[in-house]
């Protein structure tokens, strides 16, 4: 590609990747790829490649279908309250860190469990609330990641705590305010970012965490771990997702998952030695 100001030889252009006869006239502006005239499509700058056109449709029309991933969080949530009476499914999936040692499942699955019914109406609305901005806007793969990360890195906090205070060792704990923390971490990251007033959510965020703090009874750790590590996981995605030459949709994508991948193992490795350290001091 010529430098600013250096005239281009119509000879050396690549050929087009779609079009092997015809001379590319520019290089795409997402995917540094040759384009010929009937594969570039303009844009305010520069212009893109049919390619990147059609995946960015694609995942607009994915996008339009609504928040199925945050109906489906709340259905579940809501069968899950209405079948402990029933079955015994605080047994099954709480976490209590006695149990979770060795039925690892119950450090997400307890995202899922409510103590009532107030308890499971606030963080279904807050979830609601929050799942249709971020869930259009973050596709699910993203979407999916950061509210399991959240939920994980609350009850990772909450075990972590035991550390501080060994009595709450034999403390259970339910619900998705962990998770529900970490969505509004993940909001707060992407108004910031964009340069969006997050006054609104400062506030919010604030009044809850302090509710935690003053109301006995709150697992105010699940919130603190839940935020921390849905602020991470923002951060850190919107970073694989910043458009940049030569860095494709599917290369995005990986990364993305990469960054997913890398923080559950850290958040296993985190719970493996606390547990570890919990048997070292107390057998």
């Amino acid at each position: 590609m010529p430098t600013f100001g250096q005239r281009s030889n119509p000879a050396a252009a690549p050929n087009c990747p779609r079009h092997p006869h015809e001379r590319s006239v520019d290089y795409c502006k997402r995917c540094n790829r040759p384009m010929c005239v009937a594969c570039a499509i303009p844009t305010e700058v520069r212009a893109i490649c049919v390619d990147c056109t059609t995946s960015t449709a694609k995942r607009m029309r994915a996008r339009s279908f609504g928040m199925p991933v945050t109906t489906a969080l709340i259905g579940l949530c809501a069968v899950l309250y209405v079948a402990d009476w029933l079955l015994p499914v605080y047994q099954w999936f709480a976490f209590y860190p006695p149990s979770a040692y060795y039925e690892p499942w119950r450090f997400l699955t307890t995202a899922f469990l409510h103590s009532g019914l107030m308890h499971l109406a606030f963080n279904m609305l807050a979830l609601y609330w929050m799942g249709q901005y971020l869930e259009p806007l973050m596709g699910t793969m993203r979407y999916i990641g950061l509210y399991a990360l959240s939920a994980l890195g609350g009850t990772t906090f909450v075990l972590a705590w035991v550390l501080v205070s060994p009595a709450s060792f034999t403390t259970v704990t339910v619900g998705a305010s962990g998770a529900v923390f970490g969505l509004f971490g993940a909001i707060f990251v992407l108004q910031k970012a964009v340069g969006a007033d997050t006054r609104s959510i400062f506030v919010l965020l604030a009044i809850n965490l302090a509710y935690g703090f003053i109301v006995p009874g709150i697992s105010w750790q699940g919130h603190v771990g839940g935020l921390l590590v849905g602020v991470a996981v923002a951060w850190l995605l919107l970073k694989t997702d910043r458009p940049r030459p030569g860095v494709t949709e599917r290369t995005q994508n990986l990364q993305a998952a990469g960054v997913l991948g890398v923080t559950a193992v850290i958040l296993l490795a985190a719970q493996s030695g606390i547990y570890s350290l919990l048997i070292n001091w107390y057998g």
